[in-house]
């Protein structure tokens, strides 16, 4: 398989009908994987302006079927998190950005356009979350009540899950841009990996254990503590969502510098099971250590690797 003979071709023809495709459920997001992975590499090897063609023509039948398929507010921005951010990954690696600062550069373009998405659907996405939530409280009634539980008791599952479900209401907009960001650093991984396998140089993000974030992210952390503590109704709902994703960007590198130290210790395997298993189970409070850990390593720096900065 070969940029040209077979990458080439599927990313343009899945580009071209990226409003045909991208209305099928439980498929769209592989696919959307397919496609990043596909322009990336295309970009990389300079031959972006063929795919840019390509999903030109997707976005004017995307326009000229209109609300067939998508409704124009949702396609577009789909096409731009589908297209753009890729695009943008691969070619600031092609300049010999470091893989890094790429990725961080897509991916907030990537975050952005999945905000001008959810802006439009959020009343549906709230009604969803809403219907769910009866679902789910009118099962768990049910079972609480055939088991005999107590009202008092009933009455606090039912409040922690209307609080769960508040939570989540609130942080989607997180949630989603995380999920974007996500899909958008599998198919980056997706090409190094095709890299890799024919022995190319690809100028990845290197090993896991040397990951760390950026010291200059510190300064957005105190500003969003600010917005957070000095602001209310939809700014310090943005804090809140902006403050869920820099606490999963620290955790990704709290775990690095984790695993840097257990393979220093040289512990053995079924003793490093346990300890993730025990952090998995902390459940926020192991989300707390771990971003805590990548939050202060991003400053001190304790493992001397300014060089695999992540940003």
């Amino acid at each position: 398989m070969t940029i040209r003979t077979v990458v080439m071709p599927a990313g343009i023809l899945l580009l071209a009908t990226l409003p045909l495709w991208e209305n099928i459920p439980g498929a769209s997001y592989a696919i959307e994987l397919i496609v990043a992975a596909l322009v990336i590499a295309a970009a990389i090897e300079l031959r972006a302006t063929i795919m840019t063609t390509a999903a030109i023509v997707g976005l004017i039948i995307g326009i000229a079927l209109g609300s067939s398929l998508l409704p124009l507010p949702v396609f577009l921005p789909i096409w731009a998190r589908v297209f753009l951010p890729p695009l943008a990954l691969g070619a600031l690696v092609a300049q010999g950005r470091s893989a890094g600062r790429s990725f961080l550069a897509a991916a907030i373009l990537s975050g952005l356009a999945m905000i001008l998405l959810y802006i439009p659907a959020v009343d549906l996405i709230n009604k969803q979350l809403e219907t769910i939530h009866a679902q789910i409280g009118q099962m768990m009634n049910t079972s609480l009540t055939g088991q005999g539980y107590s009202v008092d008791v009933i009455n606090e599952v039912m409040d922690k899950l209307a609080y769960a479900t508040f939570l989540i209401k609130r942080l989607m907009p997180g949630i989603l841009v995380m999920s974007t960001m996500a899909q958008l650093f599998i198919a980056f991984m997706m090409v190094q990996w095709y890299y890799s396998r024919r022995d190319s140089f690809f100028p990845g993000f290197g090993p896991y254990i040397y990951w760390k974030a950026p010291e200059t992210a510190l300064y957005l952390v105190g500003a969003v503590a600010i917005v957070r503590l000095t602001t209310s109704g939809i700014w310090q709902v943005g804090a809140d969502n902006l403050f869920f994703v820099l606490a999963l960007w620290y955790g990704v590198c709290g775990l690095a510098l984790i695993e840097h130290v257990l393979r220093k210790l040289r512990l053995p395997l079924f003793i490093k099971i346990i300890f993730y298993v025990g952090l998995v189970l902390m459940q926020v409070p192991g989300l707390i250590f771990a971003s805590a850990a990548g939050l202060f390593d991003s400053y001190f720096d304790f493992r001397k690797v300014k060089a695999h900065t992540l940003g």
